[in-house]
C-alpha cells in the first residue's frame, strides 16, 4: 500500500511539474518581458489596457 501511495506522488509531483512548464512557456509566448515587470506591487491593470499590451 505505501508502495502505490509512492508512486502516487511522484506522479502528481511530475504531473505539477510538466504544468507548471507548460504555463511558463505559455505565459512567455502571451507576454512581453516588460509588461510582465511593469506593473508596481498592489497596481490593478485594467483588462483593456492589458490586452492591449499584450497583442503588441
Amino acid at each position: 500500500m505505501v508502495s502505490v501511495m509512492n508512486w502516487g506522488a511522484w506522479a502528481a509531483a511530475t504531473a505539477l511539474a510538466l504544468w507548471m512548464g507548460f504555463d511558463l512557456l505559455r505565459t512567455n509566448r502571451t507576454y512581453d518581458e516588460n509588461y510582465l515587470l511593469s506593473s508596481e506591487e498592489g497596481e490593478i491593470v485594467d483588462s483593456e489596457v492589458g490586452e492591449t499590451a499584450a497583442r503588441s
